[in-house]
């Protein structure tokens, strides 16, 4: 959602450069291959098998047409958690948009992502927990409310959102990976605070919110995840929206790399690294530069998402700039059904897919990067 800033050498890799990234991608399936031949710790056969990392571009709302098989497979399955979950602590609903999508991808014969929106997609019950929803506006006149997410009641809740669904969806073959979302208003972005708009601030600051109380919510929503023992977990990383106790903000982007080695460290190649702002427009700022430094250092599993269709600028040199990046899919903006054709996204879906085949666990290293 938010802009994305690019360097120049996204805009001039060639073919050559993408052709030696797809033979060292293959090179380290290749390295995979023999080293799970080989002896595994005995600590290893306890633990369950991963499902595959998800690999390709994907529609980021819904079933791609047939036209694109090939091109782009898969999508993401959005929910709201008031679909999921009307009631409190109450089960998990028959019928809801997720088995929707597994239906549809089990005919398929594809993978999808869940995305379940737990900022303004929050069942009126949750968003009441510890007082009155909370009113948001972001910069472009969208208006919502949120709960106190930053509290123990909601985060509480939250987990056992997340233990029903792994209960239910953890063994689920259609299901590749799910998305952390506690922590968020609009978006599932769980780093964006709406910061730009001061009604939103000040929303925030009188319901109790406090920088302190949301550094804890970010790191509690990473540990909800464990829940998910055979599903990975993405986690989207803007640099953090910090609001003062006074309402003034600021973009930190330690915080974010933080959150990154504290996720990898938590989840391990549970927990793949993402960002929905890539663009081949340069207008986003050196600390956006940090955080996709950052995020490459890391290593895979790595997805994107793109920026709108009014900014994402060349999606071609986007794409690219993803594949040297080393993610395994991208989000495609909702204008790819008209602004490309099926063949032209071919080879991109390819190299992708190559990534994630070789994102294999121990071949790239998980610590963090210093801050």
């Amino acid at each position: 959602m938010a802009p994305r800033l690019t360097s120049t050498s996204r805009t001039s890799t060639t073919s050559r450069v993408l052709r030696g990234l797809l033979g060292l991608a293959t090179a380290v399936t290749v390295a995979a291959t023999l080293a799970v031949g080989a002896a595994a710790p005995a600590s290893a056969a306890t633990q369950p098998p991963l499902k595959p990392v998800l690999g390709g571009l994907l529609d980021r709302h819904k079933a791609p047409a047939d036209s694109f098989r090939g091109a782009v497979d898969s999508w993401v399955a959005e929910a709201d958690w008031a679909d999921l979950q009307p009631v409190a602590s109450g089960p998990i609903t028959t019928g809801n948009p997720i088995d929707q999508a597994i239906l549809d991808a089990k005919q398929r014969g594809v993978r999808v992502k869940v995305r379940v929106y737990a900022g303004t997609g929050a069942p009126e019950w949750a968003k009441r927990l510890d007082g009155t929803p909370v009113a948001i506006i972001d910069e472009y006149g969208n208006t919502g409310t949120v709960g106190r997410f930053w509290t123990k009641r909601f985060g509480d809740a939250y987990t056992q959102l997340q233990q029903k669904l792994a209960a239910r969806y953890d063994t689920t073959p259609q299901i590749a990976m799910v998305s952390i979302s506690r922590c968020t208003t609009m978006f599932a972005e769980p780093f964006l605070r709406q910061g730009r708009t001061p009604e939103s601030v000040t929303s925030l600051l009188k319901a109790g919110y406090t920088a302190t109380a949301d550094e804890l919510c970010q790191r509690q929503q990473v540990d909800a995840h464990k829940a998910w023992t055979r599903t990975r977990s993405g986690l989207s990383f803007n640099p953090y929206q910090r609001i003062t106790a006074s309402g003034a903000t600021s973009n930190d982007v330690d915080f974010a790399k933080q959150m990154m080695g504290y996720c990898r460290d938590t989840l391990g190649q549970r927990c793949v690294l993402e960002n929905h702002s890539i663009r081949s427009t340069d207008d986003q700022g050196p600390l956006y530069d940090q955080l996709y430094a950052a995020i490459k250092k890391l290593g895979g599993p790595i997805g994107f998402q793109t920026a709108t269709p009014d900014k994402i600028g060349d999606m071609g040199a986007t794409l690219k700039w993803a594949v040297q990046q080393g993610a395994a899919h991208v989000e495609l903006p909702i204008s790819y059904k008209t602004d490309a054709s099926p063949a032209s996204l071919v080879s991109v879906n390819r190299q992708l897919t190559t990534i994630a085949t070789a994102a294999v666990a121990g071949l790239r290293p998980s610590r963090p990067p210093s801050v």
